[in-house]
């Protein structure tokens, strides 16, 4: 029976989830509520359905699922890592976490490279691909690069991520010497994909932050609205706002004039109260 290895994964419930799939597999009788019967919450049995739906894991049964999981020394550590990762409360704490993620895994017989990781780590890596897209670059001119960036990023911050993008396959020389991307696409485990993404979500948000607080600018547009909404309507919003995302994609597809900048689009629709009833 081959178990999964949470070293291919950036979000601990997922890892549990296929964790417990692989071991039913072999032993039908392993069912979620035998995982809580295992954590020694016999007339609690869906303790463990909670944990994977989204509740919080304190640190007793933390120590409890390491041993039920039956990681070694390492697996442990960068499991409780990855617990902090994912149950983050500030962003400050998340990046911490994700650094940490980083450099417990590095061992290269996982699915998850450590350049995946590296690649999402900054908001820049992104944003570098798509400048070289629409301005000439060599290798060489990472000072020229990194100050053509806003916010501008270090020579050497720009000098990295040349590096790892080449690395990855993402850029590369065309024939007269300059950096262009290619057609490739990060190729990342989709099991672990959207804990990386949040992560680099999260850096793009704070980006926005920092724009608001910089000298006004008329290539700048901000909006904002506070609204009261039924269900029906807040499905209808999200379908709008996924058929505009559309519209997007396509109008950048379609643009007839070669592009000579690089923007950043953030939307956002969060709940700022829960669900009441009447």
């Amino acid at each position: 029976m081959e178990l999964p290895s949470p070293y291919d994964y950036n979000d601990f419930r997922r890892y549990l989830a296929d964790w417990q799939t692989a071991r039913q597999a072999a032993d039908p009788e392993f069912s979620k509520s035998e995982v809580s019967r295992q954590l020694g919450l016999p007339r609690t049995r869906s303790y463990f359905t909670d944990i994977l739906a989204g509740k919080r894991l304190s640190g007793t049964f933390l120590d409890r699922f390491i041993l039920v999981v039956g990681l070694d020394k390492k697996e442990a550590r960068y499991f409780r890592v990855l617990v902090r990762f994912n149950q983050a409360e500030t962003p400050e704490e998340r990046e911490l976490s994700f650094d940490q993620l980083v450099a417990l895994n590095k061992t290269p017989r996982h699915g998850l490279e450590q350049k995946h990781y590296l690649y999402y780590r900054h908001w820049w890596n992104g944003a570098i691909r798509a400048l070289l897209e629409v301005a000439n670059y060599r290798v060489e001119d990472s000072g020229k690069l990194a100050k053509d960036l806003t916010p501008p990023i270090t020579t050497g911050e720009a000098k990295e991520s040349l590096e790892l993008l080449q690395e990855l396959g993402l850029v590369a020389p065309n024939a007269k010497g300059f950096l262009k991307p290619t057609s490739r696409n990060l190729a990342t485990p989709e099991r672990s994909r959207d804990e990386l993404v949040r992560q680099l979500q999260i850096q793009q948000l704070e980006l926005a932050q920092r724009s608001l607080l910089m000298p006004p600018s008329d290539d700048r547009r901000t909006f904002s609205n506070t609204i009261s909404v039924s269900d029906s309507g807040w499905d209808m919003i999200l379908q709008r706002i996924e058929r505009f995302r559309e519209e997007l994609r396509s109008i950048v597809h379609r643009d007839p004039d070669p592009a000579n900048r690089v923007a950043q689009f953030t939307l956002s629709f969060i709940p700022l109260s829960r669900k009441t009833t009447t």
